[in-house]
Formats: C-alpha cells, structure tokens, sequence
C-alpha cells in the first residue's frame, strides 16, 4: 500500500475509518502512543515503527487520567505546532491528536484495571495512573488497530504493564520495546526534562550513573539486590540535588521484586530534582 501524506486526524470515527481501511489492504500498521511534547526517543520509536510496518500513527493526547493531581495535569507541556513540525520530518503518515471529550464523551465510567500487577515494587506502585495508562491505551489500540505498539525501554514497566492488558484480553497487538534513548550525559529524553534548569539538567545526569553503578556491580558477580540497590543509592546520595523516590529490582515479565537476580532482571528507578521526579531503568538479559 502507498502510504498517505501526513494527516493530523482528530475525531475518533475518522481515525477508525483510515485503520479499517489499512486492515482491509493487508497493511500492517504501527502505533507511537505519545502525550506530545515529542523528543529524540519517541523519532527513534517512529524510525522502528517505520521499518517494520506500512503505516506508522502517533498518537498525542495528554491523557488526564494518568496524572495524579489537576495541578500536574495542567502544567504538563503541550506544542502541538512543535510536535507536528518535527513529525512532519519524521516520516509519520498520521498524527491522532483527539480532544479530551472524544476519548472521554459525557458519562464515561469505564476503566482498565490490571489488579495488583507490579503492586509489591515499593513506591512505584501507582494504580490510579496505571489504570488510566491503560485505559487510554486500550481506547487506543481499538481506535488504530495497530499490528505493532512502540514503547522505549525507559517505560518498561509500564510495556510489562499493556502486555499483560493483552494477554488477559487477547488483543492481538505485539508490544516492541526500543532502548533508552539518551543525551550526551546520559539522561533518558523525557517530556519532564522540559521543567528542569541547566544545572537540575546537569544533576540529572546522575540517574544514569547510578544505573551504570548497579550494571558494573552485577558484572562483578553481585546478584543480591539489596547488594545492588545500595550501589544506586550511593551514587544518587553524591549528588545533593537528587533525592531517591525508589529503586527496585524486578523480574521483568511479572514485575515480582527479585531478592536475587537468577537470569534477567529489571533495575528501575525514580529520582526527584528540584520538583520534578524522572524515572529510568535498566533491563539485565538472560544470564544463561
């Protein structure tokens, strides 16, 4: 199939219509799920998406049920005329930027909750923006019905998250998780990066560090986590604007907390600088 020039579509039905339209031509489509604010990581998702599949979407809405106060909600950056200049040299053939209350209409009331799952990592736990992660999300995928969903490696838990979603309800939708994609200092590209001041941006830097920390330290034969979790926790200790929210290590399927890392491992955590918190994480591969 010849894939269109780029269109910005922003009603559900009209978006609905191109993608069964795509299905019907045997064209294998990708979904980039975004809440804007576009960046080095979300291009290399996009350049992913468009080697493996015909027709690449990118979704860009701010989803309000993920945000855990109005405050948050409110402040988080939005550039639509940004967004749609850098997808435009990015090779997207539609950007699916839908108003809140076509995705929400007047009484909506129903909710994806993936109960309990990655409920015992300490502090990371948050089912309110978990169950509107995936509650957008699945509006999402009925919407595109995409062959494939892009999601970077930062996002791990949450790529753990949607494909249990999927195989709880046989949604035929393969989840592709990208690496992390960093600046010249390390720092995972985030839209959160946009609050931080040149010297919080500097100090951020020390997220990687500690990942690095705990990566070399399990290269050395260490497999405890609580072992592990102390290198982290030195390393963000050394950096007086940072403050650790969590580290945790997880099996990376279940997201059961590992007390020792038997094959793969994933090592996530969560710093505040200044006012804003950024996350990371490092997957460890099969051992064997």
């Amino acid at each position: 199939m010849i894939p269109p020039r780029m269109e910005i579509v922003n009603r559900v039905s009209r978006m609905m219509a191109i993608s069964a339209k795509a299905a019907a031509e045997g064209g294998k489509s990708g979904l980039v799920s975004t809440m804007g604010a576009i960046h080095p990581g979300h291009l290399s998702l996009i350049q992913t998406a468009r080697q493996m599949t015909d027709l690449v979407v990118v979704s860009i809405f701010v989803n309000r049920l993920q945000f855990l106060t109005d405050d948050e909600y409110r402040q988080y950056p939005r550039d639509i005329t940004k967004d749609v200049d850098i997808l435009g040299q990015a090779n997207v053939d539609y950007i699916f930027t839908p108003p809140e209350e076509e995705m929400y209409p007047s009484g909506f009331s129903t909710y994806v909750d993936v109960e309990r799952f990655g409920s015992k990592l300490p502090g990371i736990y948050q089912r309110i923006y978990y169950r509107g992660m995936t509650t957008s999300v699945l509006k999402m995928l009925h919407i595109v019905r995409p062959a494939f969903l892009f999601f970077g490696q930062k996002d791990h838990l949450q790529g753990a998250i949607l494909r249990k979603m999927m195989r709880d309800l046989n949604i035929n939708t393969e989840v592709v998780v990208r690496p992390v994609v960093r600046d010249a200092s390390g720092l995972a590209y985030a839209a959160r990066n946009y609050f931080l001041t040149p010297a919080q941006m500097s100090a951020a830097s020390v997220i990687y560090r500690s990942l690095q920390a705990a990566e070399a330290a399990i290269r050395r034969g260490e497999l405890r986590a609580k072992k592990i979790i102390r290198e982290i926790t030195d390393v963000i200790a050394s950096e007086p604007q940072a403050t650790l929210e969590y580290a945790v290590i997880a099996d990376p399927d279940n997201l059961e907390p590992l007390s020792k890392i038997q094959k793969s491992a994933l090592v996530g955590v969560a710093v505040r600088i200044g006012e804003t918190s950024l996350n990371d994480s490092l997957l460890i591969e099969d051992r064997e």
